[in-house]
């Protein structure tokens, strides 16, 4: 009778236990395939910065130049706002640390860590931190399958990315991105801009590709690319803020003064189009600008500009 009641006892205890797990099942997210390749290490991205590291090194071309809006398709509005910018808005204490943000970072100097972000319990990979890039924007790019915040939520320098694979490629979404600079002479986008992103890897070689979206600054998508190599020996300095001698910025302007250009008055729009003999109009930007076809349009322009000065001189005889 004895051994018949402990029988059932265990019996019992294992239909609990299959039950309970049965319920845990049930309860707990599905597990998602592994990524299609590896993504993690040091990725040295200053070595493949070569045709743009005039434009993104103040040390080796003087960095994005005034005026120069070439490549960009600028509406009206973003044209406006970049005409008004000044580097001297960087001095004042609020815009001191300002770290590249997503729609310029991987593009801009420095070089990068990716590392798997795990979850300690299930040990299942939910997605990738992105570690590095000036004043250390660190973004996380989410894979499990989470949705977007709300539209109101906090807008971020990193904003808010999620993945998913297409075989060896990463598409990325982001959105909650704080207004920033996609180029460094002040041409920036809104806070309503989104951007998409392609991580391909090639061996030990890692091609991202950027479009950028946003209603309020651009025609069309701007889109642009950049390359890493594997690179064991990269070192990542420290992540403390380094910030400007606001005083020495600003030693002739009144306490509380707010660096700006009013419209219309930007001395140095024009300097990058004398410079290197641009009809001042081919450098202003816009969608049509990013076109073959209008290298057409630019011949024309710049044979208008050699016959204009005879025209004068021979109205003036």
């Amino acid at each position: 009778m004895l051994k018949r009641t402990r029988t059932l006892v265990i019996l019992s205890l294992i239909g609990v236990a299959v039950l309970t797990a049965s319920i845990v099942a049930q309860q707990r997210p599905p597990r998602r395939p592994a990524p299609w390749m590896d993504l993690q290490g040091m990725w040295n991205h200053s070595a493949l910065m070569v045709e743009d590291r005039p434009t993104i090194i103040n040390a080796t071309g003087g960095g994005a130049q005034p005026g120069d809006y070439t490549g960009v398709p600028l509406n009206d509005a973003g044209r406006q706002w970049t005409d008004t910018w000044t580097g001297d808005r960087l001095a004042v204490p609020e815009h001191q640390c300002m770290p590249h943000p997503s729609q310029y970072s991987l593009w801009g100097p420095g070089d990068w860590r990716i590392t798997d972000v795990i979850d300690p319990d299930t040990q299942e990979m939910k997605g990738f931190e992105l570690y590095g890039t000036f004043e250390r924007a660190t973004r996380i790019i989410w894979t499990d399958g989470r949705s977007h915040p709300p539209e109101w939520a906090r807008h971020t320098w990193a904003g808010f990315s999620t993945g998913t694979w297409d075989g060896n490629m990463l598409n990325v979404s982001t959105t909650h991105l704080k207004e920033g600079w996609i180029q460094r002479n002040g041409i920036t986008t809104s806070d309503e801009a989104t951007m998409s992103e392609h991580y391909i890897k090639h061996d030990n070689y890692l091609t991202a590709v950027f479009i950028v979206n946003d209603p309020e600054h651009l025609e069309e998508p701007f889109i642009r690319t950049t390359a890493a190599v594997l690179d064991p020996t990269v070192h990542l300095g420290p992540t403390e803020c380094t910030p400007f001698n606001v005083n020495d910025l600003l030693v002739s302007e009144p306490a509380g003064y707010v660096p700006h250009v009013l419209p219309g008055e930007n001395p140095a729009l024009k300097r990058f189009a004398q410079t290197h003999g641009l009809p001042p109009e081919a450098t202003r930007g816009g969608a049509k600008t990013t076109y073959p076809e209008y290298q057409i349009e630019l011949k024309k322009l710049i044979a208008d500009e050699k016959i204009a000065p005879k025209s004068k001189g021979a109205a003036s005889k």
